[in-house]
């Protein structure tokens, strides 16, 4: 004002023109509205600027863009996404935006110009009051973005609202969200439990924990309230860990304190993984094993919070626990997390009589009487084909009692027997009462990992000391273990001379249970040198583990059938009991050995004659190649210069690549 009325006073005095205050009152307001006018025509580039947040938050602007996505009414999050298609070249700063509106008709590729108010909420820059609105074109192009999204190196804020398309496959691994907040997360492969893969506390379980507690991608259904049906359920109303999607289309957006993306398109495309109603082939067997965490089975309800707290409960974990046990059809079964006494036992043997034809199922009656919610381990099995072979054995030192047990059985078609423990290790629970060598080392392991290891050891030891008891050499080791394959327990097995079937059989695929979106095994199959040369297949059967827990007996959308009737995958072993499995008419996948996988001074290759053998560092480069030239071949790792560390070491036969990872002590 003071420089305007210094304008005024110059042009009075000057006499040469006159001015009325009504006309200067004009030439302002015309002036004003000139330099908004130039302010509010902003493109979206520049609405988003490269920052956090918009510079013309609080501003009214003029825009316009291509509509990617619209996500408007029933719950939705009410309104679309435009962006800009030509961008403005910067990489820092974001060419897409979303209009919170919900009165709006509009389609993806619609062009449309439109004025809206800026305005940040909650960290999310976005355009609302939408006054002035016209579609220019329709049928336009949808700017896209192509995108590898690299876990250890992302910024999300460059590409808030925009419309991207992923160029790698996305594995779901965790459905924890889904019904509460449509929510999946998605990750560029599915995550291993750490000490499933690497030696507990070992650089290589580091790598394995950093990378994933590495930022998932978030996929969100766009509404902004519980809906239902879920909107990424399929037919059967669930959605698996280990499905995929390749190409996924999605908008960027933030949303309580994360970034997320929409779908662009609904339904989303899964694929992989699918139910199954039958576990995967195993061979050509002539005896069945499955071991089973039945996860509190229990025949009275319990108010601890433990099993099923009432009638209703009961009956549908025993619906589902016996839909799962006929769909797997084994001749033995090792029950873990069974109500102790022989009521739950006797409940399952009639139910499973009742519904099969020309089959009779018993059970081990190990003696004890119903305590509560207290479980054991306990044998179910066809009295119609096997038959139990002496007196059970219960290895109560060292403890959890009534856990960990061995029986024999005998194939009743050619007299064959085998031993059979099924065992439930202590689990990773109660860390604040461990002490000692059981406080939790934080190496991978959790607490209580001294006695599990000491379990371990005492079944080793029944094991052997009942060999002559049951004049039988072949041992087979099943259960919940509480350890994944690389951890103490697991490996004092295997230093013991015992195979892990998982690994022989899946190399590092195998698991049967997803905690917090991480896969591993803890129920595991193991068998003595002489037991693993009748073994024809190993598989867990995924039932369970991949299945959202909404679907189990107490979960909001119980269905009456086998899926989460458990939180662990039931594991099923072939055998061909007295018979030396043809190794040479195996697949080479499945016939190659490398043996041990914690190396000494060497590792053996077995079946591999005349194969290529290639051993790499992690970082992929190679160390040593060479021509497997026996069916049983000795490496020494001090002949290889392999100093302790992990390593890859690559089979090329058949037309086939195996690959196992080593780590040398």
């Amino acid at each position: 004002m003071k420089n305007i009325s210094r304008f005024l006073f110059i042009f009075a005095g000057s006499k040469s023109i006159f001015f009325s205050m009504k006309n200067i009152f004009l030439f302002l307001f015309l002036s004003s509205f000139s330099v908004l006018s130039a302010q509010s025509n902003v493109t979206i580039p520049n609405i988003q600027g490269s920052g956090n947040s918009s510079s013309y938050s609080g501003q009214q602007v003029a825009t316009s863009g291509i509509v990617t996505a619209v996500y408007i009414g029933g719950g939705m999050i009410n309104g679309f996404f435009i962006q800009d298609a030509a961008g403005d070249g910067n990489s820092a700063t974001s060419d897409g935006v979303f209009v919170y509106s919900s009165s709006k008709s509009v389609e993806p590729g619609d062009l449309v110009q439109l004025t809206a108010r800026v305005s940040e909420y909650n960290n999310r820059t976005q355009l609302s009051d939408v006054t002035a609105f016209q579609v220019l074109s329709k049928n336009n192009t949808l700017p896209a973005v192509k995108i590898v999204y690299d876990i250890y190196n992302w910024d999300w804020e460059k590409y808030e609202g925009m419309l991207v398309e992923f160029q790698q496959t996305l594995y779901v691994n965790n459905t924890y969200n889904l019904q509460q907040y449509g929510e999946l997360e998605l990750g560029i492969r599915r995550k291993p439990s750490p000490t499933n893969l690497a030696l507990p506390a070992s650089s290589e379980y580091s790598a394995l924990v950093s990378e994933n507690a590495l930022r998932p991608v978030y996929m969100d259904d766009a509404y902004s309230s519980y809906t239902y049906p879920v909107i990424f359920a399929d037919e059967n109303g669930t959605r698996r860990t280990g499905e995929r999607i390749d190409r996924l289309q999605a908008v960027v957006d933030y949303v309580n304190s994360k970034y997320v993306v929409y779908p662009a398109r609904f339904p989303v495309q899964f694929y992989g993984n699918p139910r199954k109603t039958t576990h995967d082939d195993i061979g050509n067997y002539n005896l069945k094993v499955c071991g089973f965490n039945l996860e509190y089975y229990l025949t009275t309800p319990n108010s601890s919070g433990m099993g099923p707290s009432n009638q209703t409960e009961l009956e549908r974990q025993h619906t589902k626990i016996v839909d799962a046990m006929l769909a797997i059809d084994a001749d033995v079964y090792g029950l873990v997390e069974i109500e102790q006494g022989q009521q739950a036992l006797t409940k399952l043997s009639q139910a499973l009589n009742a519904a099969s034809s020309g089959k009779s199922f018993s059970f081990v009656n190990d003696g004890g009487s119903v305590n509560g919610t207290y479980t054991k381990a306990a044998y179910l099995y066809r009295s119609d084909k096997v038959t139990p072979y002496k007196s059970l054995k219960s290895i109560n030192s060292e403890g959890p009692a009534n856990r960990k047990k061995l029986q024999a059985f005998t194939l009743k078609s050619n007299n064959e027997r085998f031993m059979f423990g099924i065992n439930h290790f202590k689990a990773k629970s109660g860390c604040s009462s461990a002490s000692g060598a059981d406080a939790d080392k934080n190496d991978g392991q959790s607490c209580y990992n001294a006695t599990r290891v000491d379990e371990a050891k005492a079944v080793i030891a029944a094991i052997n000391s009942n060999k002559a008891f049951y004049d039988d050499q072949d041992a087979l080791v099943m259960g919940d273990l509480n350890a994944y394959a690389m951890e103490d327990p697991i490996q004092a097995f295997v230093q013991a001379g015992f195979t892990d079937l998982h690994r022989q059989f899946h190399a590092d695929s195998a698991y049967s249970y997803v905690y917090r979106g991480e896969a591993g095994y803890l129920d595991h199959a193991l068998a003595n040198e002489s037991m693993t040369r009748q073994i024809t297949g190993v598989t867990a059967f995924h039932i369970n583990a991949d299945e959202p827990s909404i679907f189990e007996y107490s979960g909001s959308a119980y269905q009456p059938n086998m899926f989460r009737s458990s939180d662990h995958d039931p594991v099923v072993v072939g055998i061909r009991l007295g018979d030396n499995v043809n190794v040479n008419s195996l697949p080479f996948e499945e016939k190659v050995q490398i043996l041990p996988t914690i190396v000494d001074t060497y590792f053996r290759v077995q079946h591999a004659e005349n194969a290529y053998i290639q051993v790499y560092s992690l970082n992929g480069i190679k160390l040593f190649q060479d021509v497997v030239r026996s069916a049983d071949q000795e490496f020494s790792v001090s002949s290889l210069g392999l100093i302790p560390g992990a390593y890859v070491v690559r089979l090329l036969g058949e037309n086939t690549i195996v690959s196992r990872i080593i780590f040398v002590k």
